[in-house]
């Protein structure tokens, strides 16, 4: 893969990301531009007689640095579908306020006659307290459980940049060694050459 193809496949994978028409679908998958990363490593110049390779330091900073300033949307996307989360609860509570009100229409239409009202305005005050009750309860259990979806969502985001950073230190510590490897062997071979 060349420079300007990759750096051009690592824009696209942004552009799309931040794209608003996703909605409650963002997502920025790391494992995509770890790939890429390795890609690069791996389809890099190898130097002849050896198992090294000339890496394009501009390139691999350049997706290093795309992993790390991407890596955030992750965190944004648990947001969204958070708040995706409580406009669906909104509706949900919005759909049994509707339910209660025509149910107490409905009872008002069918109990005219004042000996039973009474009983029915009874039974309807109990009905009201009974689903408030349970709409109070709902919300706040919803509340708990959108609380802890949060708190796994940034645990996870955070597990993620570690296991990240671990990846990529452990790919630039590799890359080092193997540069270092390189050097030994240029300046043996130039030692040679001097005796020589």
């Amino acid at each position: 893969m060349s420079s300007a193809n990759y750096i051009q496949g690592s824009t696209t994978a942004i552009e799309t990301s931040d794209n608003p028409d996703t909605s409650c679908s963002l997502s920025f998958n790391i494992e995509i531009e770890l790939n890429a990363l390795a890609e690069l490593i791996l389809n890099s110049t190898n130097i002849p007689l050896t198992e090294y390779s000339i890496v394009d330091r501009v390139v691999f900073l350049h997706q290093l640095h795309q992993v790390k300033e991407n890596f955030p949307i992750d965190l944004a996307t648990a947001t969204e579908i958070a708040n995706c989360r409580q406009q669906i609860i909104a509706e949900a509570e919005s759909y049994a306020s509707l339910v209660v009100k025509s149910a107490e229409e409905k009872a008002n239409q069918m109990l005219q006659d004042s000996s039973i009202l009474r009983q029915a305005e009874l039974d309807g005050a109990k009905i009201r307290l009974k689903v408030e009750r349970e709409c109070e309860e709902l919300k706040q259990t919803t509340k708990n459980e959108l609380a802890q979806l949060r708190q796994n969502a940034i645990a996870e985001c955070s597990s993620i940049q570690m296991d990240t950073d671990n990846y990529a230190d452990n790919v630039l510590d590799d890359l080092e060694q193997r540069l270092q490897g390189m050097l030994a062997i240029i300046q043996n071979g130039r030692q040679q050459l001097d005796q020589s």
